[in-house]
């Protein structure tokens, strides 16, 4: 640094060279850490100094050269006390790589600005040392390229159990990737890449960007800074040429999984997606090599992720790649109707394709798909894209017209099986057709009845041997069932019942097609006699009948699952259908489902009301019902259907105490006071919550969701005391009572909104993740329960109360089953159940008006208030009920109590009468007086 900056030797250009020389040829194995803060300024003197037309050009090679090993250290802490001078060192070259005139406050600080930099002016002395800024750029570029490859190994990452280490570096990255990261390094990369002309550094940088496309944050940043439409320009330029278009592909690759929602997004244009189709194009009518067979699947690959945005479908029809792909994906026999019937071709035309695309003698010259695994993984890709595209109109329509379904479906004739393929290969072929016909089921139903779609997959139903394709079958039927009555009535004539009866008879099977047989004939005999009474012949009730128990010890599946689809199908194939029933019940499926109904968990229990509540229209399973007792507990069913109603009850009080978000006592959460008595005349089933509660209950155990550590519960603290002692000082004036009532109120609505947003999200993440049959169950909850708005409601449902009061009602609510005083103040509650409902939709109805400040005229407004005093007295005479017979309890406990006493007190009598002679008095009588002392006296 002194001979550059002395005003002695400035302007020995030679020596500073040969000093920068003599300096990398004394650390060839790398730069010392603790030199770093000197290196850059050394390199960034020397970047000015070459900017100002110096002959630098060799030093700077040499330099970076050096650069591009790792930094050694000499103490362990060197990398802690000087690495914070890496960015900027690494901020000195890539400027280098643009082509455009110097401008000097261009640049900055660091090993990047190198890369911006190129000779201005086109004199002889810029064409004699243009091969040396070359060989410059290309070296800066190689630094980069060592330093975002350098640490990508499973020694340099450290991984989690079972974490490959591709989603390791993703995720957290190497010490140099985070390095670059910090430095900004890629904006000066992209600016480099648009303008350079030198395929060695082009090819270089591209090694460098798919290094750096490996850390998420890194690929983020490729997307921000536009370079994306350059990688396709890349592939243009080399297409069926250089190995760079690989490069290129993977880099999209990489960018498209680590920063899915941005690289989407940029590849949506029309431009893009033209690009890509002309792509297509070439690489399959001209690429015959091993390489392009390659590049074409990457291609899939990538327009696979770019289908998965919605937004992106319909440009695939508008540019004509639905077409082409669509040309491809079709059987030989139908592509070469398409090409004869100028379909093809017109269909390219109307896409404004290029006319050399929309000639059909080229388009007939396609290489043809072969069974060679790299066809065989294009068959997938292509097969996967194609079918989500379909959910947008116009690719759909495409699909239709070249007879996309019937392609898929003659993959499935079991009769034919194409000779070239093995038998894994088949197998292969059909589970990828069945996939794809599990999504366009979905959006072309019409196509897929029209092709007797059902025919075909129940023939390879029958006669396939794999679990795997059985499976995908029994998926393809449960959605296929579910599109319209025509399916179901199309699946009963093809004798589809007595096929799934079989197979969920056969203990072989998974349980997971079982359970899906069982989906499956539920949703055909739903609504549909002819089903139902098929169902009847081929045995199907005493099958259901035998899987009715619950059973999850004996098996490592989810027996939950199973069990539900079993009670569901019975609900739908049994109830309903007389003579069904009369079997059913004759076989014993009564009793089977009250013992199930016993140990099941409480949303099976549901399940299993609603079936008994539809059930109990039969007279003799009412009958039956009475006749019923545990084998575990010897309680009858009205006892067991009381508990459920209690337990309904205590949920429906947690599922407001969340929608208040207020921590309440268990025994506050029900509508019946400790004694058994209703709580709130107006409110019988869903009381009010409390109108004051004290800040202290809303924290008040380790459970809660606001701990003590949290800031709500510092808030409360802090609002109580402010509250006491603004409430018990002598000097409290109006205003300050108000204010502490103003910080409770404030402070309330703070926990409660917070508690909303807690639940909501909780009840979100829960969805997003289950399955989608399950979304669609409990979407529908919501929307039945009127609560779609807040999904926190739709953890507690509670109309189990409504199923359970019409079981009672169908068997009598006088039975000769013995109550004990708090089931019959339960059995008071139940009868009450339909005019309770009534009374609180008054209710609303009145706060509604209230709120809304509509005055009904005078008719109206007394019709209401008749209604409301008509079911209040209903209610009130319940509970006055009820609070006889909480009296009678309370003197059958005091008499309870006198007996225990009284027989204590005539013990100790006893023990004293019967005292041998020589007994000590101190180990008889004086305890015993003494007991009988405490004992009260009545």
């Amino acid at each position: 640094m002194e001979l550059m900056t002395s005003k002695y030797t400035i302007d020995l250009v030679d020596r500073h060279v040969a000093a920068i020389r003599k300096l990398c040829k004394v650390c060839c194995n790398g730069f010392l850490l603790k030199h770093l803060e000197a290196l850059v300024d050394l390199l960034h003197l020397a970047v000015e100094r070459f900017a100002e037309g110096q002959d630098l050009a060799q030093a700077l090679c040499d330099f970076t050269r050096v650069a591009s090993q790792p930094f050694v250290s000499c103490k362990t802490s060197d990398m802690i006390t000087y690495g914070h001078h890496l960015p900027a060192f690494i901020k000195v070259g890539p400027a280098l790589l643009v082509n455009r005139t110097l401008l000097p406050e261009f640049f900055e600080q660091g090993l990047v600005s190198v890369l911006t930099y190129t000779l201005p002016g086109a004199s002889e002395a810029r064409q004699e040392r243009k091969a040396m800024f070359e060989r410059l750029r290309i070296e800066v570029a190689h630094t980069l390229a060592c330093w975002a490859r350098f640490g990508l190994d499973e020694d340099s990452v450290e991984l989690l159990p079972n974490q490959p280490l591709i989603q390791a570096v993703a995720d957290s990255g190497t010490p140099n990737l985070r390095i670059l990261r910090q430095s900004n390094v890629m904006d000066a990369v992209s600016a480099s890449f648009r303008s350079e002309d030198s395929p060695e550094s082009i090819v270089i940088t591209l090694g460098a960007i798919r290094d750096m496309s490996l850390y998420r944050p890194l690929a983020c940043q490729i997307t921000n800074c536009g370079l994306i439409s350059n990688l396709v320009h890349v592939i243009r330029v080399n297409l069926l040429g250089s190995d760079v278009l690989l490069v290129a592909a993977e880099v999209l690759w990489n960018v498209l999984e680590l920063d899915w929602d941005g690289a989407t997004e940029a590849l949506g244009q029309e431009e893009v997606i033209e690009s890509f189709r002309d792509f297509m194009n070439a690489v399959l009518t001209r690429g015959y090599r091993f390489k392009d067979k390659i590049f074409r699947n990457d291609m899939m690959v990538l327009l696979m992720y770019i289908s998965k945005r919605v937004e992106n479908r319909t440009l695939f029809a508008s540019t004509g790649l639905m077409a082409l792909l669509l040309s491809y994906a079709v059987s030989e026999a139908r592509r070469r109707e398409l090409l004869q019937s100028g379909f093809l071709e017109k269909y390219l035309r109307e896409a404004r394709v290029l006319p050399d695309l929309g000639d059909g003698a080229k388009a007939s010259k396609g290489i043809p798909l072969t069974n060679t695994q790299e066809d065989m993984e294009f068959r997938t890709l292509l097969w996967g894209t194609l079918a989500r595209c379909c959910s947008s109109e116009p690719c759909a329509e495409a699909a239709v017209q070249c007879g996309f379904v019937e392609s898929l479906l003659e993959c499935l004739d079991a009769e034919a099986p194409p000779e070239k393929w093995s038998q894994e290969q088949r197998r292969q072929v059909q589970l990828e057709a069945l996939s794809s016909l599990f999504q366009l089921v979905q959006y072309v139903p019409d196509a897929f009845m029209e092709a007797q779609g059902n025919a075909m997959v129940l023939q390879l139903l029958q006669a396939t041997r794999s679990r795997e394709v059985q499976k995908k079958c029994l998926h393809l039927l449960q959605v296929a069932v579910r599109m319209g009555p025509h399916f179901a009535e199309n699946l009963g004539q093809l004798g589809a019942v007595g096929t799934l009866v079989e197979l969920f008879t056969d203990k072989d099977n998974p349980m997971t097609s079982r359970q899906m047989c069982a989906s499956v004939l539920a949703t055909m005999c739903k609504e549909y006699p002819e089903n139902a009474r098929e169902f009847r012949k081929k045995d199907g009730v005493e099958a259901m009948r035998d899987e009715v128990v619950y059973r999850p010890g004996e098996t490592t599946d989810n027996h939950l699952f199973y069990s539900l689809c079993v009670v569901d199908c019975v609900w739908n194939a049994v109830v309903g259908t007389r003579k069904n029933e009369i079997r059913f019940l004759d076989a014993g499926g009564l009793f089977a489902l009250l013992d199930c109904l016993e140990v099941a968990p409480m949303l099976l229990k549901r399940q299993i009301i609603g079936c008994l509540a539809d059930l109990m229209e039969y007279k003799k399973a009412a009958k039956l019902f009475t006749q019923w007792n545990s084998q575990v507990t010897m309680k009858g069913a009205l006892r067991l259907l009381l508990e459920l109603w209690q337990c309904e009850q205590q949920a429906h009080g947690m599922s407001l105490q969340h929608a208040t978000h207020r921590r309440f006592k268990p025994q506050a959460a029900g509508n019946l006071a400790p004694d058994g008595v209703i709580r709130d005349l107006e409110q019988p089933l869903n009381p009010r919550a409390p109108p004051t509660l004290a800040l202290g209950e809303l924290i008040d155990d380790g459970d809660s969701t606001v701990t003590s550590t949290s800031r709500f519960a510092g808030k409360f603290r802090h609002a109580k005391n402010f509250a006491d002692t603004a409430g018990t000082g002598t000097s409290v004036t109006t205003a300050s009572h108000g204010r502490t009532q103003k910080a409770r109120a404030a402070l309330q609505d703070d926990v409660c909104a917070w508690h909303v947003a807690s639940w909501q999200r909780v009840a979100n993440e829960a969805f997003e993740k289950a399955p989608a049959s399950a979304q669609q169950r409990q979407g529908s909850q919501w929307l039945s329960s009127g609560i779609e708005q807040d999904p926190a409601f739709a953890l507690f449902p509670i109309a189990g109360r409504a199923k359970i009061y019409a079981v009672l009602k169908c068997i009598g609510f006088e039975c000769q089953e013995t109550l004990s005083i708090a089931e019959r103040q339960q059995m008071e509650l139940v009868k009450l159940f339909p005019m309770a409902v009534e009374l609180e939709m008054w209710i609303k109805v009145q706060e509604s008006l209230a709120n809304r400040g509509i005055k009904p005229v005078s008719a109206d407004r007394q019709w209401i208030e008749d209604c409301v005093v008509e079911r209040r007295d209903q209610a009130a005479w319940v509970q006055n009920i009820q609070k006889k017979l909480a009296e009678e309890r309370q003197t059958e406990e005091e008499a309870s109590l006198e007996r225990f006493y009284k027989d204590l007190r005539g013990r100790a009598q006893i023990q004293r009468m019967t005292q041998p002679p020589g007994y000590p008095p101190h180990l008889g009588s004086k305890d015993s007086d003494m007991w009988n002392e405490r004992l009260p006296r009545t």
